[in-house]
């Protein structure tokens, strides 16, 4: 099939287009800045969690390692399901692990939970490539989005080393604000997601209903159609 009959995943989010990609790149500048954040908190975040300074680039190195090592089999495993679980499993690790992270007490147990926010940032960076690259956002350029989307990430990243920097002895609080900004981020997603899900299984019905079966094209369903269809 040439590449212009391709069909169009994306075309399944419908208006929510815009919402999703916006979404995404909020889920990943708090990744970025989820990684960067631990490093100029100081003194005062070391004394609560008995690191020492030559502990502390572990705490970012344990973050950036897991997120490494398990975006691309969460990636894989989205192809082959769907987005939505791993979307709401990144949310909950993620979420957890960092108001975790603001009441454990020893070096061992904040590493632990790093790790563990990381494992919620992999899940998190592995939906969102999904569902942007089956977006279809009204021919808008892909080296434009993708300009875009980088610049969020450094963005996140400054942000972490700045707000590290400032809160200072109140460091808790760069950690609980992960809270209400993942659930930003994450609420539009989980929604438009479980939208786009129902659609489906209205539109598989109805195509059952002639040729005896079927189902809607789901995201990691539909790309494997399109390298197929090529």
């Amino acid at each position: 099939m040439p590449r212009a009959e391709r069909p169009a995943v994306g075309d399944g989010f419908g208006n929510g287009g815009r919402v999703l990609y916006a979404a995404c790149a909020l889920s990943q500048f708090l990744v970025a800045a989820g990684a960067s954040v631990v490093t100029t908190m100081g003194p005062a975040l070391r004394e609560a969690n008995g690191l020492r300074a030559s502990w502390l680039p572990w705490a970012v190195l344990v973050y950036v390692l897991v997120l490494g090592l398990l975006v691309l089999p969460l990636r894989l495993l989205i192809r082959r399901t769907r987005p939505l679980p791993v979307l709401i499993l990144g949310l909950w690790l993620f979420v957890q692990s960092s108001v975790a992270l603001t009441l454990v007490s020893g070096a061992p147990a904040f590493l632990a939970f790093r790790a563990v926010q990381g494992a919620g940032a992999a899940a998190l960076t592995a939906t969102a490539l999904a569902l942007v690259l089956a977006l279809d956002l009204d021919g808008q350029r892909p080296d434009r989005l993708l300009l875009v989307w980088s610049a969020v990430v450094v963005a996140g990243f400054g942000t972490g080393l700045a707000a590290g920097a400032v809160v200072g002895a109140d460091w808790r609080w760069a950690l609980w604000a992960n809270v209400p900004l993942t659930a930003t981020a994450g609420i539009p997603l989980v929604r438009l997601l479980r939208s786009t899900r129902r659609r489906d299984k209205a539109v598989g019905a109805g195509a059952g209903s002639f040729d005896g079966g079927g189902g809607g094209v789901g995201v990691g369903q539909g790309e494997e159609a399109q390298d197929a269809a090529a």
